[in-house]
């Protein structure tokens, strides 16, 4: 998926791949069809691009269900 709104967060605790593997998991059941999600661990920043709004929030409940740290919006 190319086109539509990407938002990037921060997520903190992440350590390894299958850290990222259980955060994207997450996220894109939570969201749905049609999002796309993007996490790297080493920087700890989860890219979520979704054809419309992004509800800041389902993203935070998704993150925290795994296990870890929601910080927000990267900068």
């Amino acid at each position: 998926m190319s086109s539509g709104t990407a938002t990037v967060f921060e997520v903190r605790g992440m350590t390894c791949g299958g850290c990222a593997k259980r955060v994207r998991t997450a996220i894109e059941t939570d969201l749905g069809e049609g999002a796309e999600v993007v996490v790297d661990h080493k920087s700890g920043h989860v890219t979520v691009t979704t054809p419309g709004d992004l509800d800041h929030g389902t993203v935070r409940t998704a993150v925290e269900r795994t296990g870890y740290e929601f910080a927000g919006t990267a900068a």
